[in-house]
């Protein structure tokens, strides 16, 4: 795998057109590297239905559009702040956790249709000079090759709707067990489209049913919404989000997003990694500093605490859930509360050896189709080729 003939013998490539190797792209193209991204699929976004998921914007101090700005990404595609989530208990009783001034997330839209974060990253790319060609598969890496290919194994899933709705923007969450297990349920709405899912953090006998009962739930506390689901899509994607870092082997590849296991163990939300590992590989190669010495230094003490985090929700009576949300709807100062939540302890390193041991094993046993390479040593292949795939098989990675 190669860049095309006549072009510069610097030319790097990278594997895979998702959010991480596209930043990755239009930022070495921007420093006047030559770039080539492949990606197999003909369309970037291909695992997504044009569900909706969240920008998460609470983790640190620094609001998720301002680090987008730092980090030389327009935020040139559909995006909608929200500063109010509804969440329920396994009662369907809810609390409202509201912010007045920074959102607690963005939610913006997934897939290639105009208008996502997708299809914005693929343009910002090639109109800084990146050479993207979609369906177009690795066939070996070369030393020095970015590696974007996605989650290596399944320990996640989210299943759900898409649709057209009367009902008006907002968010909602369902936290039980019984409902999506070790996980949630949530209904996002924005500008007459929503995404109904459960995502599921733990092996379940059958994940449609659980969807169902998702839907179920929903539709009890929204009694009109059953009317809008006779013309829904249905999606279901599946991915990794207790994995061990890695971001270099032994020949010379460079991981990024989730091919280097970076994912929000806690929860999810993996996006920001997605952009902050694609900015700082490309950066590593125009300044020259060690990308995995400072990946390390900037993503494995937030990746611990978010396996501790992982454990101690898991290890959370479903009977207390109530309580702990009415605390931080009560709390005045919410934002600041999910930050020291989500900051590196002593403690919680300590306690995410022991999450690490328990959640690491996990397997859903789904396949994804969406490898890159047909000698693929890496990205699913080795690991699930002696697996049949199951029938309305999930192809995508887990999402909040």
């Amino acid at each position: 795998m190669h860049c095309p003939p006549g072009v510069d013998k610097t030319c790097r490539t990278i594997v895979g057109a998702g959010p991480s190797g596209l930043v990755a792209a239009a930022t070495l193209a921007r420093s006047g590297r030559s770039v080539r991204v492949l990606e197999r699929n003909h369309e970037v976004g291909h695992r997504y239905a044009g569900d909706f998921q969240g920008l998460e914007n609470w983790t640190t101090s620094r609001d998720s559009l301002e680090l987008l700005a730092a980090l030389g990404i327009e935020a040139d595609f559909d995006y909608q702040p929200f500063h109010e989530v509804t969440f329920h208990d396994r009662h369907l009783d809810h609390v409202v956790v509201s912010s007045a001034h920074r959102p607690f997330f963005y939610l913006v839209q997934r897939g290639p249709q105009d208008g996502s974060i997708d299809q914005a990253l693929l343009q910002q790319a090639r109109s800084a000079g990146a050479r993207v060609d979609l369906g177009v598969t690795a066939t070996n890496a070369a030393r020095g090759t970015i590696i974007a290919t996605g989650p290596k194994y399944a320990d996640g899933l989210v299943t759900g709707l898409v649709f057209d709705t009367r009902l008006e923007d907002q968010a909602r969450c369902i936290v039980s067990d019984r409902l999506s297990p070790a996980g949630y349920g949530y209904l996002l709405v924005w500008n007459g489209r929503a995404t109904l899912a459960t995502c599921l953090f733990r092996r379940h006998p059958d994940w449609r049913s659980a969807r169902e009962s998702t839907v179920d739930a929903f539709s009890k506390l929204l009694p009109t919404l059953r009317a809008d689901l006779r013309e829904a899509k249905v999606f279901s994607g599946c991915g990794s989000v207790f994995p061990d870092a890695r971001y270099t082997d032994e020949a010379g590849h460079l991981f990024v997003g989730e091919a280097a296991g970076l994912q929000d163990a806690e929860f999810g939300f993996g996006l920001r990694y997605a952009v902050e590992s694609g900015s700082l590989v490309a950066r590593s190669l125009v300044e020259g500093f060690n990308y995995k010495a400072a990946a390390e230094k900037i993503f494995d003490a937030r990746m611990r605490t978010a396996f501790a985090n992982r454990l101690m929700f898991e290890a959370l009576p479903e009977a207390v859930i109530p309580m702990v949300l009415r605390r931080g709807a009560a709390s005045a100062h919410l934002h600041a509360r999910l930050r020291r939540h989500c900051a590196p302890w002593a403690a919680k390193s300590a306690l995410s050896l022991v999450a690490r041991r328990l959640l690491s094993p996990r397997r859903l046993g789904y396949h994804d189709t969406s490898c890159h390479s047909d000698a693929c040593s890496c990205v699913w292949c080795v690991c699930h080729q002696d697996r049949a795939p199951a029938p309305e098989e999930p192809t995508g990675p887990i999402v909040a």
